[in-house]
Protein backbone atom coordinates (compact mmCIF):
# COMPACT_ATOMS: atom_id res chain seq x y z
CA UNK A 1 0.00 0.00 0.00
CA UNK A 2 2.67 2.39 0.56
CA UNK A 3 4.31 2.11 -2.84
CA UNK A 4 1.20 3.26 -4.21
CA UNK A 5 0.78 6.43 -1.73
CA UNK A 6 4.61 7.22 -2.85
CA UNK A 7 3.26 6.95 -6.33
CA UNK A 8 0.50 9.67 -5.20
CA UNK A 9 2.69 11.84 -3.47
CA UNK A 10 5.04 12.17 -6.09
CA UNK A 11 2.11 13.10 -8.61
CA UNK A 12 0.97 15.67 -6.34
CA UNK A 13 4.33 17.16 -5.70
CA UNK A 14 4.71 17.33 -9.48
CA UNK A 15 1.61 18.73 -9.42
CA UNK A 16 2.19 21.04 -6.47
CA UNK A 17 5.20 22.36 -8.32
CA UNK A 18 3.91 23.13 -11.17
CA UNK A 19 0.94 24.94 -9.37
CA UNK A 20 3.61 27.40 -7.09
CA UNK A 21 5.64 28.12 -10.69
CA UNK A 22 2.21 28.68 -12.89
CA UNK A 23 0.89 30.93 -10.02
CA UNK A 24 4.68 32.96 -10.41
CA UNK A 25 4.87 32.46 -13.70
CA UNK A 26 1.42 33.04 -15.13
CA UNK A 27 2.22 30.38 -17.66
CA UNK A 28 -0.73 27.79 -18.86
CA UNK A 29 1.03 25.53 -19.87
CA UNK A 30 2.65 25.25 -15.94
CA UNK A 31 -0.67 25.36 -15.05
CA UNK A 32 -1.98 22.37 -17.29
CA UNK A 33 0.97 20.51 -15.95
CA UNK A 34 -0.16 20.83 -12.88
CA UNK A 35 -3.87 20.25 -13.22
CA UNK A 36 -3.07 16.92 -15.42
CA UNK A 37 -0.54 15.60 -12.25
CA UNK A 38 -3.30 16.44 -10.03
CA UNK A 39 -6.10 14.78 -11.72
CA UNK A 40 -3.89 11.31 -12.07
CA UNK A 41 -2.81 11.67 -8.34
CA UNK A 42 -6.57 11.92 -7.34
CA UNK A 43 -7.01 8.56 -9.52
CA UNK A 44 -4.12 6.81 -7.82
CA UNK A 45 -5.41 8.32 -4.07
CA UNK A 46 -8.88 6.99 -4.62
CA UNK A 47 -7.33 3.54 -5.60
CA UNK A 48 -5.13 3.52 -2.87
CA UNK A 49 -8.35 4.43 -0.56
CA UNK A 50 -10.52 2.28 -1.58
CA UNK A 51 -7.53 -0.77 -1.76
CA UNK A 52 -6.90 -0.09 1.83
CA UNK A 53 -10.62 -0.30 2.81
CA UNK A 54 -10.23 -3.86 0.58
CA UNK A 55 -7.42 -5.28 1.98
CA UNK A 56 -7.29 -4.13 6.00
CA UNK A 57 -11.71 -4.48 6.00
CA UNK A 58 -11.98 -0.98 8.01
CA UNK A 59 -13.29 2.14 6.46
CA UNK A 60 -9.72 4.01 5.90
CA UNK A 61 -10.50 6.55 8.70
CA UNK A 62 -9.56 4.80 11.62
CA UNK A 63 -5.55 5.94 12.40
CA UNK A 64 -4.07 8.19 11.85
CA UNK A 65 -2.09 8.20 8.59
CA UNK A 66 -5.42 7.16 7.16
CA UNK A 67 -6.85 10.14 8.21
CA UNK A 68 -4.24 12.35 7.08
CA UNK A 69 -4.59 10.50 3.40
CA UNK A 70 -8.52 11.40 3.85
CA UNK A 71 -7.63 14.49 4.44
CA UNK A 72 -5.64 15.38 1.80
CA UNK A 73 -8.13 13.39 -0.74
CA UNK A 74 -11.08 15.83 0.65
CA UNK A 75 -8.61 18.84 -0.01
CA UNK A 76 -8.37 17.70 -3.55
CA UNK A 77 -11.21 17.36 -4.05
CA UNK A 78 -12.44 20.23 -3.07
CA UNK A 79 -10.06 22.81 -5.12
CA UNK A 80 -10.79 20.83 -7.87
CA UNK A 81 -14.42 21.93 -7.53
CA UNK A 82 -13.41 25.62 -7.05
CA UNK A 83 -11.31 25.23 -9.98
CA UNK A 84 -14.17 24.13 -12.18
CA UNK A 85 -16.54 26.41 -10.92
CA UNK A 86 -14.95 29.42 -10.65
CA UNK A 87 -11.72 28.96 -12.43
CA UNK A 88 -9.57 30.13 -9.02
CA UNK A 89 -5.97 28.43 -10.28
CA UNK A 90 -4.03 30.49 -7.41
CA UNK A 91 -5.81 28.54 -4.96
CA UNK A 92 -3.85 25.22 -5.80
CA UNK A 93 -0.35 27.39 -5.06
CA UNK A 94 -1.28 26.81 -1.41
CA UNK A 95 -3.62 23.64 -1.72
CA UNK A 96 -1.41 21.46 -3.48
CA UNK A 97 1.77 21.85 -1.22
CA UNK A 98 -0.13 21.50 2.00
CA UNK A 99 -1.88 17.98 0.01
CA UNK A 100 1.91 17.04 -0.65
CA UNK A 101 2.63 17.08 3.21
CA UNK A 102 -0.18 15.57 4.43
CA UNK A 103 0.49 12.64 2.29
CA UNK A 104 4.34 12.65 3.10
CA UNK A 105 3.38 12.48 6.68
CA UNK A 106 0.70 9.65 5.85
CA UNK A 107 3.52 7.58 4.39
CA UNK A 108 6.07 7.93 7.51
CA UNK A 109 3.91 8.40 10.27
CA UNK A 110 3.46 5.40 12.70
CA UNK A 111 -0.29 5.55 14.09
CA UNK A 112 -0.55 4.22 17.64
CA UNK A 113 -3.70 1.90 16.04
CA UNK A 114 -6.25 0.84 18.30
CA UNK A 115 -7.58 -2.90 18.40
CA UNK A 116 -8.22 -3.78 15.07
CA UNK A 117 -11.13 -5.79 15.69
CA UNK A 118 -12.30 -2.33 17.04
CA UNK A 119 -11.85 -0.49 13.95
CA UNK A 120 -13.86 -3.27 12.19
CA UNK A 121 -16.63 -2.88 14.44
CA UNK A 122 -16.74 0.56 13.66
CA UNK A 123 -16.79 0.52 10.24
CA UNK A 124 -19.64 -2.31 10.24
CA UNK A 125 -22.19 0.32 10.78
CA UNK A 126 -22.76 2.67 7.76
CA UNK A 127 -23.52 6.20 10.20
CA UNK A 128 -19.13 5.69 10.88
CA UNK A 129 -18.38 6.38 7.29
CA UNK A 130 -21.17 8.91 6.45
CA UNK A 131 -20.25 10.52 9.78
CA UNK A 132 -16.17 10.86 9.55
CA UNK A 133 -16.51 11.27 5.63
CA UNK A 134 -19.24 14.38 6.08
CA UNK A 135 -16.29 15.88 8.54
CA UNK A 136 -13.38 16.27 6.15
CA UNK A 137 -15.44 16.98 3.39
CA UNK A 138 -16.64 19.78 6.13
CA UNK A 139 -13.52 20.73 6.84
CA UNK A 140 -12.03 20.47 3.09
CA UNK A 141 -14.77 23.43 2.25
CA UNK A 142 -13.66 25.44 5.13
CA UNK A 143 -9.94 25.31 4.75
CA UNK A 144 -11.32 27.18 0.82
CA UNK A 145 -12.98 29.56 2.72
CA UNK A 146 -9.97 30.26 4.87
CA UNK A 147 -8.27 30.71 1.81
CA UNK A 148 -10.52 33.02 0.04
CA UNK A 149 -11.21 34.89 2.82
CA UNK A 150 -6.99 35.38 3.33
CA UNK A 151 -6.99 36.36 -0.55
CA UNK A 152 -9.66 38.73 0.42
CA UNK A 153 -7.97 40.58 3.52
CA UNK A 154 -4.44 41.02 0.78
CA UNK A 155 -6.22 42.94 -2.09
CA UNK A 156 -8.66 44.65 0.48
CA UNK A 157 -5.28 45.77 2.08
CA UNK A 158 -3.63 46.91 -0.90
CA UNK A 159 -6.38 48.67 -2.75
CA UNK A 160 -6.63 50.40 0.58
CA UNK A 161 -3.07 51.72 0.29
CA UNK A 162 -3.27 51.81 -3.46
CA UNK A 163 -0.02 49.81 -3.84
CA UNK A 164 -0.60 46.50 -6.52
CA UNK A 165 2.11 43.95 -6.20
CA UNK A 166 2.39 41.38 -8.62
CA UNK A 167 0.35 38.90 -6.31
CA UNK A 168 -2.47 41.11 -6.46
CA UNK A 169 -2.84 40.73 -10.07
CA UNK A 170 -2.58 37.12 -9.71
CA UNK A 171 -5.38 36.69 -7.36
CA UNK A 172 -9.08 36.28 -8.49
CA UNK A 173 -11.10 39.55 -8.32
CA UNK A 174 -12.82 40.64 -4.89
CA UNK A 175 -16.39 39.46 -6.15
CA UNK A 176 -15.21 35.97 -6.98
CA UNK A 177 -13.44 35.34 -3.89
CA UNK A 178 -16.18 36.67 -1.79
CA UNK A 179 -18.61 34.18 -3.89
CA UNK A 180 -16.02 31.73 -3.05
CA UNK A 181 -15.84 31.76 0.43
CA UNK A 182 -19.97 32.57 1.07
CA UNK A 183 -20.80 29.51 -1.02
CA UNK A 184 -17.97 27.18 0.25
CA UNK A 185 -19.29 28.53 3.78
CA UNK A 186 -23.10 27.41 2.77
CA UNK A 187 -21.67 23.69 2.11
CA UNK A 188 -19.27 23.06 4.73
CA UNK A 189 -22.04 24.18 7.63
CA UNK A 190 -24.22 21.94 5.68
CA UNK A 191 -22.27 19.21 5.61
CA UNK A 192 -20.51 19.41 9.28
CA UNK A 193 -24.58 19.82 10.41
CA UNK A 194 -25.40 16.43 9.16
CA UNK A 195 -21.79 15.04 9.88
CA UNK A 196 -22.69 16.42 13.58
CA UNK A 197 -26.38 14.59 13.56
CA UNK A 198 -25.15 11.21 12.73
CA UNK A 199 -22.30 11.27 15.12
CA UNK A 200 -24.95 11.58 17.60
CA UNK A 201 -27.10 9.16 16.48
CA UNK A 202 -23.96 7.24 15.90
CA UNK A 203 -22.83 7.67 19.93
CA UNK A 204 -26.44 7.01 20.72
CA UNK A 205 -26.60 3.94 19.21
CA UNK A 206 -23.19 2.91 20.91
CA UNK A 207 -24.02 3.65 24.43
CA UNK A 208 -27.35 5.71 24.68
CA UNK A 209 -25.93 9.23 24.22
CA UNK A 210 -26.11 11.38 22.50
CA UNK A 211 -23.74 13.84 23.95
CA UNK A 212 -20.27 12.95 25.78
CA UNK A 213 -18.88 16.48 26.48
CA UNK A 214 -15.94 15.23 24.87
CA UNK A 215 -13.18 18.02 23.57
CA UNK A 216 -14.04 17.15 19.96
CA UNK A 217 -17.76 18.03 20.38
CA UNK A 218 -17.31 21.04 21.89
CA UNK A 219 -15.19 22.17 19.27
CA UNK A 220 -17.21 20.80 16.39
CA UNK A 221 -20.02 22.43 18.15
CA UNK A 222 -18.46 25.81 18.30
CA UNK A 223 -17.23 25.88 14.78
CA UNK A 224 -20.51 25.14 14.06
CA UNK A 225 -21.57 28.54 15.53
CA UNK A 226 -19.10 30.73 14.09
CA UNK A 227 -19.67 29.30 10.70
CA UNK A 228 -23.50 30.18 11.31
CA UNK A 229 -22.93 33.66 12.23
CA UNK A 230 -20.34 34.08 9.15
CA UNK A 231 -23.56 32.57 6.94
CA UNK A 232 -25.89 35.20 8.71
CA UNK A 233 -22.85 37.99 8.59
CA UNK A 234 -22.25 37.48 4.76
CA UNK A 235 -26.12 38.29 4.15
CA UNK A 236 -25.84 41.53 5.71
CA UNK A 237 -24.54 44.57 4.49
CA UNK A 238 -22.72 45.31 7.60
CA UNK A 239 -20.86 42.76 7.55
CA UNK A 240 -19.76 41.77 3.92
CA UNK A 241 -16.24 41.96 3.11
CA UNK A 242 -13.22 42.20 5.87
CA UNK A 243 -15.09 41.60 8.61
CA UNK A 244 -16.98 38.38 6.96
CA UNK A 245 -12.97 37.40 5.90
CA UNK A 246 -11.59 37.85 9.42
CA UNK A 247 -14.42 35.60 10.53
CA UNK A 248 -13.88 32.97 7.92
CA UNK A 249 -10.02 33.21 9.13
CA UNK A 250 -11.35 32.36 13.27
CA UNK A 251 -13.59 29.76 11.81
CA UNK A 252 -10.23 27.94 10.55
CA UNK A 253 -8.65 28.00 13.66
CA UNK A 254 -10.96 26.37 15.35
CA UNK A 255 -11.42 24.12 12.56
CA UNK A 256 -7.41 23.11 13.28
CA UNK A 257 -8.49 23.22 17.06
CA UNK A 258 -10.93 20.67 16.45
CA UNK A 259 -8.95 18.32 14.16
CA UNK A 260 -5.04 18.84 15.98
CA UNK A 261 -5.55 19.60 19.87
CA UNK A 262 -8.14 17.87 20.63
CA UNK A 263 -6.52 14.71 20.06
CA UNK A 264 -4.32 15.65 22.92
CA UNK A 265 -6.88 16.24 25.08
CA UNK A 266 -8.22 12.17 25.39
CA UNK A 267 -11.79 11.81 25.18
CA UNK A 268 -14.60 9.73 23.68
CA UNK A 269 -12.96 9.75 19.91
CA UNK A 270 -9.88 8.08 20.34
CA UNK A 271 -9.80 6.80 16.98
CA UNK A 272 -7.66 8.56 14.03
Amino acid sequence: MKSLLLAVLAAYVVAAIHAVLAFLNKRRTLQRVSEWSMAIGFALHTAALIANWAIYGHYPLFYRSETLSFLAWTLVASYALVLYRYRARPLGAVTLPLVSLLIFIAVIVTSAAPDRAEASILSATWLFPVHTTLLLFAYGAFFVVFLASVMYLLQERELKLKTFSAIFHRLPSLTTVNEIATSSAAIGLTLLTVGIATGMIWASSRDGRLWHNDPKEIFAALTWLLYVLLILYRSTSVWRGRKAAWLGVAGFALVLLTFFATRLMGGYHVFG
